[in-house]
């Protein structure tokens, strides 16, 4: 019974964390750009997850977009912090990574 009365209040913080972001126009790095198949999904993830690793104060976002699965990164409000950002990325090798306007996460 202890054990639910204080697992309660962690949930609760969550929430209210959750509710204190909003959307604002910005930048993510695209990662990765793959098909459809079940293959390009963990393409997909394994290159976020990847760069998480050097990266970990980045949000990664995998998601499909019609016809294909999308690796993005980041929550950027300005152009110059995505391509500061991007030149990193694709010094480590990650060729195909471009910059991608449009809806991000912001905290406030």
């Amino acid at each position: 019974e202890n054990k639910e009365e204080t697992e309660m209040p962690i949930v609760d913080m969550r929430k209210k964390m959750m509710r204190k972001s909003y959307k604002v126009t910005g930048y993510r790095v695209q990662v990765f750009a793959g098909g459809n198949s079940r293959n390009d999904r963990l393409k997909a993830e394994q290159t976020g997850n990847a760069l998480k690793m050097s990266f970990p104060e980045q949000p990664v976002y995998v998601h499909f977009y019609s016809p294909r699965w999308i690796c993005r990164m980041g929550n950027f409000r300005s152009l110059g912090e995505a391509q500061k950002f991007l030149s990193k990325v694709k010094a480590m090798g990650y060729r195909q990574a471009c910059l991608v306007k449009g809806q991000i996460t912001v905290q406030y």
